[in-house]
């Protein structure tokens, strides 16, 4: 999840494109021209407080260099810090900031437009598109943050419907313009539902973003996690989805596609059992939003007995949380707080949240052990400081008590007081063998020409 965010952050910029583009309802160039209709030469226009402060304006507006139009509106708003103009000079610092990369800078100067005019939809729309690819969770403002986005965004749909279309726009484009707007907005009260994790109102959000546009592949992304989060999880809509957002990703080129159908692929073959038919349901979902009616992913079978202890014993206890519903619940009731041990092999070590304290993530199952970054059991352990030696792919033996669980993208069980078999522990880091030097290239001596003696 994380490496997707961070993926996420790589087309934050191309999102900005969008709003910078000119000749469109709300956009730079259009929000300015409606802020500030032209004036004739040597008139006085109406509501500035002279033709100084609408020159000054005008040269804000009209600069072509951003560096020196910041300079431009820092002075402005500092000599006319009541200009009923003032809302849109700090959106033409926010699309400035926007334009040279600055995000904070830009968000900043987006709130004082917003505070300068609650219902000014440029800014409220720059708001609602950044905010998904910026938030942490672990931020200690997080909660004020995601109450101030979801009132932004709210903000924004009001404003939304007192927007009157402009003479020179066609109904045709406005609908797209207003449609676009709207899908954007509500995909950020999703996104803060998802935050909370109220699932529930972030499909219902989600939903509304996608029939507004259908082909954003966050939108589709954040509602496969909402319905695989959910209780119960509803993996056919989940699947649908991601399997929709990897088809526009990569259909866009988008930087994240790689990392999203990796996340799609955990989900369904930790549900169906392997990647049969996958090929197909992405096939579908790139031709539509929605799933054909009656759309059903098989969960697969109860799995056979493998002849590995480790493997079955895992498979037996914990199979069925994967599938949800009231059988998995019950099972993780009788499960909570026993004890469980098996075999398994180092896919990392990492340190704890407390000293001393290192959390091991092992792969027991075959598929785990194949793939880079998925395993099967996380390990907290507080007692054996020498697991640091530990390196990946070693075979050991473990045990520790069953303290919760993930089920997607696939079944991870968190055990606390872990334990590897101390004979299994090295009392020193492995010394990783060193690469051979490349043997040099031998040169071919040269050969001389001795002169013939007189």
């Amino acid at each position: 999840m994380k490496k997707i965010a961070a993926l996420f952050s790589l087309t934050v910029l191309a999102g900005m494109a969008l709003l910078m583009r000119a000749g469109s309802p709300g956009s730079p160039g259009a929000g300015l021209a409606w802020a500030a209709p032209q004036q004739a030469e040597g008139q006085k226009p109406a509501g500035w407080s002279g033709r100084d402060e609408y020159d000054a304006y005008m040269g804000v507006t009209g600069e072509k260099d951003p560096q020196k139009r910041i300079g431009l509106a820092d002075a402005f708003l500092q000599k006319y810090p009541n200009s009923f103009v003032k809302d849109t000079v700090y959106v033409v610092l926010m699309q400035t900031y926007a334009q040279l990369n600055d995000v904070n800078k830009a968000i900043d100067a987006a709130h004082k437009a917003v505070a300068a005019n609650p219902d000014k939809l440029e800014a409220l729309t720059y708001l609602s598109f950044v905010f998904p690819f910026v938030f942490k969770g672990d931020d200690p403002e997080a909660t004020t943050k995601l109450s101030q986005a979801e009132n932004d965004a709210k903000r924004g749909l009001d404003a939304l419907q007192k927007l009157k279309k402009p003479d020179n726009v066609t109904e045709e484009q406005f609908t797209q313009y207003v449609k676009q707007q709207r899908a954007n907005f509500n995909g950020c009260i999703g996104f803060v539902a998802l935050q909370r994790k109220d699932y529930a109102a972030a499909i219902t959000s989600f939903r509304t973003s996608a029939e507004d546009n259908p082909a954003d592949v966050y939108t589709f992304y954040r509602l496969g996690i909402a319905h695989i989060s959910a209780d119960p999880r509803d993996y056919d809509n989940a699947i649908w989805s991601l399997a929709r957002s990897t088809s526009l990703a990569k259909a866009g080129n988008n930087p994240a596609a790689p990392e999203i159908e990796r996340y799609l692929k955990q989900v369904y073959i930790n549900y169906h059992g392997n990647d049969e038919g996958l090929a197909g349901i992405m096939a579908q979902a790139a031709a539509s939003s929605t799933p054909p009616e009656g759309f059903k992913v098989a969960p697969m079978e109860t799995p056979k007995p493998t002849g590995n202890a480790s493997i079955d014993a895992f498979n037996q206890t914990f199979f069925m949380l994967k599938l949800g519903g009231d059988r998995a619940q019950k099972l993780w009731d009788g499960l909570k707080g026993q004890p469980f041990g098996v075999g398994g092999f180092i896919e990392s070590v990492e340190k704890g949240a407390e000293a001393g304290q290192y959390v091991l993530k092992i792969d027991v199952l075959e598929a785990s052990k194949g793939a880079d970054g998925v395993y099967d059991i996380e390990l907290k352990d507080s007692t054996q400081p020498n697991v640091k030696n530990l390196g990946r792919g070693d075979a050991v033996h473990f045990q520790g008590t069953i303290s919760s669980y993930a089920a997607a993208p696939n079944l991870v069980i968190t055990l606390d007081g872990g334990k590897i078999n101390e004979d299994e522990i090295p009392d020193q880091p492995r010394v990783q063998p060193k690469a051979k030097p490349k043997p040099k290239p031998r040169v071919a001596p040269r050969r001389t020409t001795s002169r013939p003696r007189p």
